[in-house]
């Protein structure tokens, strides 16, 4: 094997390492989006849980509980759209 092999291959483990502390980088700070956006959806949960219990009868609570439930539908669907990226960038660096 020749010294250009070897260099060759030097930088390419170098990329592939780079490319998998970046990966985790990201995947970590998927993580506590993750963790943010449950606490999120909990603290909703609780509002709407509360909002119910006090006003279930009126309708200006009932269109704040449809809000709170748009929010946390949305909210749901982004954990859902970072879950899969997660899966993604494990992927890439199990594959790596």
């Amino acid at each position: 094997m020749d010294y250009a092999a070897l260099d060759k291959l030097e930088a390419n483990i170098k990329r592939a390492t780079e490319t998998i502390q970046k990966l985790q980088s990201e995947n970590q700070r998927l993580k506590q989006e993750n963790l943010n956006l449950l606490n999120r959806i909990r603290e909703n949960e609780h509002t709407i849980q509360q909002l119910g219990n006090q006003y279930q009868d009126d309708d200006e609570v009932a269109e704040q509980l449809y809000i709170y439930k748009e929010k946390e539908e949305k909210i749901k669907q982004k954990i859902q759209q970072m879950l899969e990226k997660l899966e993604i960038f494990q992927q890439v660096s199990i594959s790596e």
